[in-house]
């Protein structure tokens, strides 16, 4: 059973570190050079919640394998903490930029849209905020990128694989 939670961890680690790779240096680039603006940003809107639910999801998964390698003595007991609080950490990120940035980030967007549809001038403040918020989830989705690198760090010093 062991063999196959240390895979099973890997093999989450990868999808997740992969997909945020994937995503951020290949896709929304791509998406962005490929289509309009307001095409590029409706396929975004709808990438992320699939996108956010994927680490959400990795996230669990791999604080249960800790866990159980963890109670089988498969990991050090400091790594292995260290491991499930930026799991933790890392998924509560996720379900935060999910249910909490991106809906806010819309409804901005959504808001600007209405504005430039009506012929008024643009609210230099929505943009101000939405830019912001857009920062900060870039910020973030990188520190979990570096978190899950960590993760890995912490398999090979803990001598997990």
């Amino acid at each position: 059973m062991t063999q196959g939670v240390k895979w099973l961890y890997l093999l989450t680690l990868a999808v997740w570190i992969g997909s945020i790779v994937f995503f951020s240096f290949a896709v929304a680039p791509t998406v962005f050079k490929t289509l309009k603006p307001e095409d590029a940003a409706a396929l975004i809107r709808r990438i992320f919640s699939k996108y956010y639910f994927i680490g959400i999801v990795c996230a669990v998964i791999g604080i249960v394998c800790v866990g159980l390698l963890l109670a089988n003595r498969s990991f050090g007991k400091w790594p292995a903490i260290l491991s499930l609080l930026l799991l933790a950490g890392m998924g509560a990120t996720d379900l935060w930029l999910r249910q909490g940035v991106m809906p806010h980030m819309n409804t901005l967007r959504d808001s600007r849209a209405a504005l430039e549809s009506s012929g008024k001038p643009p609210d230099e403040e929505l943009d101000r905020e939405w830019k912001g918020l857009h920062r900060l989830s870039v910020q973030l989705n990188g520190v979990v990128l570096l978190c899950g690198l960590v993760l890995i760090f912490l398999m090979v010093y803990a001598r997990v694989v």
